[in-house]
């Protein structure tokens, strides 16, 4: 009743607001109704600068994985899954848990974040403080061919997803090709090889474009990457 009573105040105003809900893990049960009065709703407790985490709050980044699983292919355009935060560059000078910092996070960790949120897709809303940003981070939030993924792609979905390898693909509004990001979530090296059409592919033979360092790859039969712990790739495929 809170929700509803919360939305109709809103288009009362006359103008556009965004409704964001913050419940905590929604369920998923309650879909229809989040999309009915919101356009955005948290999935999980906070995400913050570490890796995994054994109580609900905080939330670590790898522990997220599961999160989105629940919610692949739920997100319709005006209503989404929220995926939390990025807590990336400055996190200060009141951060919401623990004292001001830098995230702890490390560079191959926060492209996975961007990587995953961009890739589920999620809203993306920076919760660093963005006058102390460094030129990393910088590059971070704003990379256009990532920043692409996030706001320009449909049919986003997992096509492997396991305790240690985690491979999604989208499509992009160009219909041009295909997405890909794929993810180390162990803590040693992995490397991946996959045919294309294991991973849902019918074409035999793709060139990637690398989308972090925004150059073109030589084309491949077949998708092999090497990633260390934590790491990930972002791949346009043609």
């Amino acid at each position: 009743d809170e929700i509803r009573m919360l939305s109709a105040a809103l288009a009362k105003t006359g103008r556009p607001v965004v409704l964001s809900l913050s419940p905590g893990p929604a369920p998923v049960e309650k879909t229809d109704e989040m999309r009915k009065y919101a356009q955005m709703w948290r999935i999980s407790d906070d995400i913050w600068d570490l890796w995994h985490s054994d109580v609900p709050y905080p939330q670590g980044l790898g522990d997220q994985f599961q999160n989105v699983l629940k919610w692949a292919g739920l997100s319709q355009p005006g209503h989404w899954p929220d995926a939390d935060m990025l807590p990336l560059g400055y996190l200060g000078p009141a951060p919401g848990w623990g004292q001001p910092r830098q995230s702890r996070l490390s560079h191959d960790e926060q492209r996975t974040l961007m990587t995953l949120w961009s890739i589920f897709p999620s809203p993306l809303m920076i919760g660093g403080e963005l006058p102390r940003a460094d030129a990393w981070t910088v590059s971070l939030l704003t990379n256009p061919e990532v920043l692409a993924v996030d706001q320009h792609s449909s049919g986003n979905h997992p096509v492997i997803a396991t305790t240690t390898a985690v491979v999604w693909l989208a499509e992009p509004s160009s219909h041009d090709g295909y997405y890909l990001a794929a993810f180390n979530r162990g803590e040693s090296t992995l490397d991946l090889h996959y045919s294309w059409k294991e991973l849902g592919l019918k074409d035999s033979e793709y060139v990637q474009r690398d989308l972090w360092e925004r150059k073109d790859l030589s084309s491949a039969k077949s998708f092999d990457v090497n990633l260390p712990a934590h790491a990930s790739v972002l791949y346009k495929l043609k």
